[in-house]
């Protein structure tokens, strides 16, 4: 998965790591994104939903209906939904740059797992799903938003992979790929670690304009 592969080539490498993936709406027009390829000007989650309705259980693993949505539209996105027994994924919101963030989760000892930058001030790590992991996160304190915040996914979350492009142009990448969804790290000790950065204001030295 090299950051210059297609969409279509990465749709069919990602169930051989443990993911089910589907086909999603992408920028449009391909070479200057103005609005989602669904057609409406108006789409709430532009370039980020089924292209088609598709509820969690149709994402798939079938290299035949994968190579098909993706001979009949190769630009599109794709993504894999959040469950129960195989993936979960947690969200950081903070503008530090995504690789001063696992410099710094390195220095703590974090156990490695994939993670995903997914936007600007979006980083994204896949983890072992946790029924519990919510009561791992901290109430949000208003004073120190620009701290930023922490969030578990619940089950059934769809969530965009690389190379899907954002309606910015931009293309989400793996900053630690993924190897497969059994080797995937605890939720809790990251929830925690990211919490306590949170708490103390630790990924505000990272960012200037927060310091």
């Amino acid at each position: 998965m090299s950051g210059s592969q297609s969409s279509g080539s990465a749709a069919l490498a990602y169930p051989g790591r443990g993911l089910s993936i589907l086909a999603c709406h992408w920028p449009a027009p391909t070479d200057l994104p103005q609005f989602c390829s669904c057609g409406d000007l108006d789409c709430p989650t532009p370039a980020r939903h089924p292209s088609a309705p598709s509820p969690p259980n149709d994402a798939t693993r079938d290299m035949g209906q994968l190579s098909r949505w993706w001979q009949a539209h190769p630009a599109a996105n794709l993504a894999t939904y959040t469950d129960p027994t195989r993936v979960g994924v947690i969200e950081l919101h903070h503008p530090a740059k995504p690789d001063h963030v696992i410099r710094l989760l390195n220095s703590h000892r974090a156990d490695p797992c994939p993670v995903i930058h997914a936007g600007p001030g979006l980083v994204q790590f896949l983890v072992q799903p946790d029924l519990h992991a919510a009561d791992h996160i901290p109430a949000a304190d208003p004073n120190a938003a620009h701290n930023g915040t922490v969030t578990w996914l619940a089950a059934g979350t769809l969530v965009l992979l690389p190379p899907s492009r954002l309606m910015s142009g931009e293309r989400l990448r793996w900053m630690r790929r993924l190897y497969h969804t059994t080797r995937l790290a605890d939720a809790a000790p990251l929830l925690a670690q990211l919490a306590e950065f949170i708490e103390t204001g630790a990924l505000n030295d990272l960012h200037p304009l927060l310091t």
